[in-house]
């Protein structure tokens, strides 16, 4: 069975409302300030919206179709519809001007020969309005889109790991989570390492800071050359005193 119009646009639209999701979590999932970038889809998405505003013939067959299609009128209404509004207007203006009693032929403007082309050219009149209607709905999305998300993962860190230690540890952390990416024991030693981190930081619901990359620099360069992070003594002998504790408790049974 041969689809619709509508069914067409329906399926086209729906596509390209995913693709961009699915770009915007991708940029939202990666960022390290992810207020930032909440900020920035929307500011980006604004853009779009209004950079098609600046062509005029855009801007009329947009606010045209965005009326009807918000009234549910069919896409091949609408497409007929700005065809005979705009695409079925003659080159040749029906009067004439005259000047020294002489009839002069007078011709539409260059805007309306390009609104003209547009409204008749379907297939990119069709991509035109795709696209924003798809932007018009991702900006009616983005103010919750990551609510989801972001529930999700504040839930994680409440109700399962929890990084313990003082405040002022947080390069604790860092240290240990380097030593064991450099010794292999996280992903063989591959793997870019402040990724890592960073997601290590939101399992354990660890806020790093901005500046955590620039502070465990700092630390290592203004360390003496025999410095020994104590993260790994604590853990050594916290080790030690656990191993010690379960042979003496068996030797008890």
């Amino acid at each position: 069975m041969k689809k619709d119009l509508n069914q067409i646009f329906d399926e086209l639209l729906n596509r390209y409302i995913k693709t961009i999701e699915k770009n915007y979590h991708l940029r939202y999932k990666k960022a390290k300030d992810k207020e930032f970038v909440k900020e920035e889809l929307t500011t980006d998405t604004g853009f779009v919206l209004g950079w098609e505003y600046l062509t005029p013939e855009n801007a009329k067959l947009i606010d045209l179709f965005s009326v009807m299609y918000k009234r549910g009128d069919d896409i091949s209404t609408i497409l007929t519809h700005i065809k005979k509004m705009y695409g079925e207007v003659d080159d040749e203006r029906p009067f004439k001007r005259i000047e020294n009693g002489k009839k002069i032929t007078l011709y539409i403007g260059e805007e309306e020969k390009a609104l003209k082309k547009l409204a008749l050219n379907e297939r990119k009149l069709l991509t035109l309005l795709i696209r924003h209607t798809a932007f018009r709905e991702m900006q009616k999305r983005l103010p919750t889109m990551f609510e989801e998300k972001d529930a999700s993962l504040k839930s994680k860190k409440s109700d399962s790991l929890q990084w313990t230690s003082a405040k002022d540890t947080k390069n604790e952390f860092v240290q240990l989570v380097y030593g064991l990416h450099q010794s292999g024991f996280i992903n063989k030693g591959q793997g870019e390492i402040t990724k890592i981190t960073e997601a290590l930081a939101e399992i354990f619901g660890l806020d790093l800071g901005k500046n955590w990359q620039s502070n465990h620099s700092a630390s290592i360069h203004k360390a003496n050359s025999d410095y020994q992070p104590q993260v790994f003594d604590k853990i050594k002998q916290a080790y030690l005193g656990y191993a010690v504790t379960q042979r003496e408790n068996k030797k008890k049974k």
